[in-house]
């Protein structure tokens, strides 16, 4: 009789064990700190698209590690940031599941994928508004075409984008990236081709601001590239990533007739060229749509140019980025941010030149002009308050987690930014060039799910000048 219920006991124990078993928390994280345990199996759940590797690659421990509590909560934490990181998942979560007087832990990953496909269709007016299209009517001032993202293509990271647009406008490209080729998932590969033509291009910079010419009859501009990628991810917060291009840029004689320095040191209306750009990061932030705690630092290498094909520019530029976010109290939170270029060889056509003024290189409330130059320094600061603490809300009649369930957090915030760009060819048309950049104001920022932010921003620059404007990204 003893001998049926010891094997009764030891069939059940497993499920005894499981029945017994608890979500844990923060405070059973901190209440066992000290407690030696094993990770046993990690269970996958909600990853319908996505590969198991895929989400197991972003786990800082796996099965059988033999670790302190207090050290797997916080590894778990890290976890979840790594795999909301990816832009894979809408939600994650992972519970730490005990039982008494056991050392196992089982690890549960609960997910709510993203929607991965994207078609958006494309129908553009060429002319300034829709009343001035009107008066004409004219179709061939139209652009018109679709652009499809697919991310998470075939459950394994990958990223397939392309775009058709014809009309008055063409852009036609191609985009294909693999960040895991190997068994080991840590080197990538991925390769772009794309060409487009306009027939409205900025030639020149005057009074802060960018001149365009347009042509009816003629593009103004084309332009053919391919670009080949290689990445090496090493752990979970550093990437090497190498880019190797050709590019082909012909232009309308007129352009170089209107600015002699469009072409830089070239002659003609052709540029052929190679180019070489080597990006290194390292990521510690909490959340990349829209950080609150950690750093961030990346250095660029860029060079255009290497003496291997006639009419081709020659320089390199270094570029590198720090920002610093750190929590003051459960509500305020700090952020800074330090960006740096400097440009060598010679002299930058204006159609490669960036200075102050793109993507999010530009001193807050001067939006609305570019400031040329070969080198900059650009300096931000923002103090933000959690004035909507970040909550989680299902909309009723639509049937998909994926839309239905929603985050969203709203912040108001204070902002002191400061720049300058220094141009080697100083154009005295152009009085923000070579000075230093003061803007200051308050925003409001809304973050929800997708790794969408809307930011409405009220600012006063150094000359007086209060805006209101509308951006899409983090500040900082």
């Amino acid at each position: 009789m003893r001998q049926y219920l010891l094997l009764f006991v030891i069939v059940l124990w497993p499920v005894f064990v499981l029945a017994q078993a608890i979500a844990i928390d923060d405070e059973n994280c901190e209440g066992q700190r000290d407690r030696v345990v094993v990770v046993g199996e990690i269970q996958l759940e909600g990853n319908d698209v996505t590969r198991d590797k895929i989400v197991l690659r972003e786990m800082e421990f796996q099965s059988g590690d033999t670790l302190l509590f207090s050290k797997l909560c916080a590894m778990a934490k890290l976890s979840k940031e790594n795999l909301l990181n990816r832009s894979l998942f809408n939600f994650v979560y992972i519970d730490l599941l005990a039982a008494e007087n056991s050392m196992i832990v089982e690890v549960k990953i609960r997910m709510i994928e993203r929607w991965y496909v994207w078609p958006l269709p494309i129908f553009e007016l060429a002319d300034r508004n829709f009343n001035a299209w009107l008066e004409s009517r004219d179709f061939s001032r139209v652009n018109y075409g679709v652009f499809i993202t697919h991310n998470n293509f075939r459950g394994r990271m990958e990223t397939l984008k392309l775009l058709l647009r014809a009309g008055y406008n063409q852009d036609y490209s191609l985009l294909y990236e693999i960040p895991y080729l190997t068994k080991e998932q840590n080197i990538g590969v991925g390769f772009q081709a794309g060409f487009s033509r306009s027939r409205e291009i900025s030639y020149q910079t005057s009074d802060n601001k960018q001149l365009y010419y347009k042509n009816e009859e003629a593009y103004t501009r084309e332009a053919f590239y391919l670009k080949l990628m290689a990445s090496y991810r090493l752990g979970y917060r550093f990437l090497h990533q190498v880019y190797l291009g050709y590019e082909n840029f012909k232009f309308l004689d007129t352009i170089a007739q209107l600015n002699p320095q469009f072409m830089g040191t070239q002659t003609g209306n052709e540029s052929k060229f190679f180019t070489l750009l080597y990006l290194y990061k390292q990521d510690f932030r909490d959340s990349k749509p829209y950080p609150l705690d950690g750093h961030y630092f990346d250095f660029e290498f860029s060079k255009y140019g290497f003496g291997l094909l006639e009419k081709a520019p020659d320089f390199f530029y270094l570029k590198a980025t720090f920002d610093w976010y750190a929590p003051l109290s459960k509500r305020w939170f700090w952020a800074t941010n330090i960006t740096g270029k400097f440009s060598g060889g010679e002299q930058q056509p204006y159609y490669l030149q960036r200075g102050l003024g793109f993507q999010n290189d530009f001193v807050r409330s001067y939006e609305l002009y570019v400031i040329d130059g070969t080198d900059f320094g650009l300096f931000k600061n923002n103090l933000k308050f959690n004035l909507i603490k970040p909550k989680t809300r299902t909309i009723p009649l639509i049937p998909s987690e994926k839309f239905s369930k929603i985050h969203y957090a709203l912040y108001v915030n204070l902002f002191l930014d400061m720049g300058y760009a220094h141009q080697k060819y100083y154009d005295r048309t152009n009085s923000l060039t070579n000075d230093l950049l003061i803007g200051t104001g308050i925003g409001l920022d809304l973050v929800t799910y997708y790794d969408l932010v809307f930011r409405l921003e009220y600012s006063r620059n150094k000359m007086n000048e209060y805006g209101f404007f509308i951006h899409f990204t983090a500040p900082i």
